[in-house]
């Protein structure tokens, strides 16, 4: 019931004194909006009062209201929609990406930098007149989190205690929703995602098998097979039948005709000069020429298709496979990192009992303060970093260079999507005027003009003046000379090896062939003669 903002009450007491402590009292009634004090003179004679919350110079002041008034006459008026002033206690957390503040947290309006600076600067200032003095949340700067006593620190615990009268950017989760009121209007978004390099690319000798898959080159291979077994029954089926005229099966070579039979060699190499476009010896036999024919058109596609592959594959390296999904990120290999902003999405994963979250909160390596060697380890390493959208967008602007950033690549799937609107404490007076002025931030896109100005001139334009001065003019260039396009011998090193290979293996024939002749010639020397024939006419012999 106390977080109806917009409800009326009427406040009864039958001793007219009594109105001014019932209606500025701290309790109860301090939280409502709308209200009036009904009471009743020594003469019967009806008292009607209210309080303007803010009228005596951002004070709250009674006011007296005719006991009959005109039929058009508003005993409920909204009191707040004109602060007078008043200075507003604002907890924020550690969240750099969104608003920035000097400590010790002194005097009014006194946000340094941040998105947040700019809507409550030039936007919500203006629209309800009010003054602001932000600090840094209770408890390390988080946004909320219970203690085991029952005790809340972070934003939501000094919004509770009563030492804020606003939070910002705070989640909206069951359990902080007991304990305070959220606006329904938001002025931010936010979610989880992880990020990781756009991947290495891979230069590997195997890039020739990658124009096919596995299951393609099976095929092929079967093909071959195929072939060899068709070769096969058809001259043996000729053969058998004598269709060859009692004569042997002749084969043509550029237009000579031989008599010698087209025998497993001359099939071997065939095929293999096929595939290679070379020229090979053909038979002349009509069905083996029949089927040569349909062979010669399915290699003509395979390695059109070949070669195509393989010139995308020269022009354009293959990139690692990275991952996409949590799902993956959490079964590859990748070592994770987490940007600890808040505590909402780390309780929220830790709570789940989904595997993948599970697993993701056993191995992760939990990061605090700003976060920036989360987004260098992924820059040098095989790392991934999760983090919400809001802050990394803020390293990236504020640390690293266009070719850093180049190299990063945003996870498509995200989680833990978070509206941020104001926390106040339930009942708050001014929970309707806050909503009323939020609800017009998110259609006129002004939060996203606001952030890309911050970024731009408060963050990204400070780093590069900051680097001209100190001459680190290498983080300055546009381009990664490491990234370069043109081809160069990791390429095309898989034709080298596949040379090398081949001179390995003709070699090795060679010195086989050298050896097996001197083997012949040795056992040639080594034989004993079997005749010797003598012709004594002649006074000669010889040995047969």
């Amino acid at each position: 019931m106390v977080k109806k903002e917009s409800d009326f009450w009427i406040w009864i007491t039958p001793q007219p004194s009594q109105l001014e402590r019932l209606l500025l009292s701290d309790f109860f009634p301090a939280k409502t909006k709308y209200k009036l004090g009904l009471s009743f003179t020594p003469s019967s004679d009806l008292v009607v009062r209210s309080v303007c919350f803010f009228c005596a110079e951002g004070l709250p002041q009674i006011v007296d209201f005719p006991p009959e008034g005109p039929p058009s006459f508003n005993y409920f008026p909204n009191f707040v929609l004109n602060l007078m002033g008043k200075t507003l206690r604002i907890s924020f957390p550690a969240v750099k990406a969104r608003i920035e503040a000097t400590p010790p947290y002194k005097g009014v309006n006194n946000a340094n930098r941040g998105m947040l600076k700019t809507l409550f600067d030039q936007y919500l200032m203006v629209k309800l007149n009010f003054t602001y003095n932000m600090f840094l949340s209770t408890g390390g700067g988080g946004t909320g989190l219970e203690l085991p006593n029952g005790t809340w620190i972070g934003t939501v615990g000094d919004v509770v205690s009563g030492k804020a009268d606003m939070a910002i950017m705070t989640g909206n989760t069951n359990k902080r929703n007991q304990q305070v009121s959220f606006t329904k209007s938001f002025f931010d978004v936010s979610y989880l995602h992880f990020i990781t390099t756009n991947g290495v690319r891979i230069f590997s000798p195997a890039t020739l098998l990658w124009s096919f898959d596995l299951l393609m080159w099976t095929c092929i291979g079967a093909s071959t097979l195929g072939a060899f077994i068709v070769f096969k029954l058809i001259t043996k089926s000729m053969t058998v039948l004598g269709m060859d005229g009692g004569e042997r099966m002749t084969f043509a070579h550029r237009g000579i005709i031989s008599k010698e039979s087209w025998r497993i060699e001359h099939q071997i190499f065939f095929v293999i000069n096929s595939y290679l476009d070379q020229d090979c010896v053909l038979p002349t036999y009509t069905p083996l020429r029949c089927f040569v024919a349909m062979w010669l058109f399915f290699v003509l596609i395979v390695t059109t298709v070949y070669r195509s592959k393989m010139v995308s594959l020269l022009a354009f390296p293959v990139l690692e496979k990275i991952p996409t999904t949590f799902e993956e990120l959490v079964e590859s290999d990748y070592t994770v990192g987490f940007i600890k902003h808040g505590d909402g999405a780390y309780n929220t994963m830790k709570a789940s009992t989904d595997p993948v979250y599970v697993k993701l909160v056993k191995d992760m390596e939990i990061i605090t303060g700003v976060g920036l060697e989360c987004l260098e380890n992924v820059v040098e390493k095989k790392y991934a970093c999760l983090a919400f959208t809001i802050s990394t967008l803020y390293l990236l602007y504020g640390n690293l260079s266009d070719s850093d950033t180049r190299k990063l690549m945003y996870s498509p799937e995200k989680t833990y999507v978070v509206f941020l609107g104001a926390a106040l404490e339930p009942g708050s007076i001014y929970k309707e005027s806050f909503d009323f002025w939020l609800s017009w931030v998110r259609p006129f896109h002004l939060a996203d003009f606001w952030e890309a100005y911050d970024m731009h001139y408060n963050v990204r334009l400070p780093k590069r003046a900051w680097w001209l001065s100190t001459n680190q003019t290498d983080k300055l260039e546009r381009s990664d000379p490491g990234e370069s396009d043109d081809l160069t011998l990791k390429h095309i090193s898989g034709a080298f090896y596949a040379l090398g290979a081949c001179l390995v293996f003709s070699g090795v024939v060679f010195i086989q062939e050298l050896v097996a002749f001197h083997y012949m010639a040795r056992m040639k020397r080594k034989i004993v003669p079997l005749i010797r024939i003598i012709i004594p006419e002649r006074q000669e012999s010889f040995i047969i």
